[in-house]
């Protein structure tokens, strides 16, 4: 082995230890960033459902006044009808 190859094989080996850390770096950012998409993403689910629920029971609600407000009409107008004659 002569004296340049030696050195290009230390050069090598030093450039391939710092390519190992850089992509280690970048694997730990990456799970980083995996973890906090899934924090992310289970929060939202969780709004999600609580937002289904509370829209179900506005819903229902709304259907409720509906009917009720069908209900006083027809009242009204009987009493109407009844008043006229």
């Amino acid at each position: 082995m002569t004296n340049e190859s030696m050195f290009k094989d230390a050069e090598k080996i030093e450039y391939l230890k710092n390519q190992n850390t850089l992509l280690k770096q970048k694997l730990k950012e990456a799970v980083s960033k995996i973890k906090r998409i899934q924090t992310l993403e289970t929060h939202h689910l969780k709004n999600n459902g609580d937002l289904r629920v509370h829209i179900t029971k506005l819903e229902k609600e709304n259907k409720f006044f509906k009917d009720e407000n069908k209900r006083l009409v027809e009242e009204n107008s009987n009493l109407s009808l009844v008043r006229g004659k």
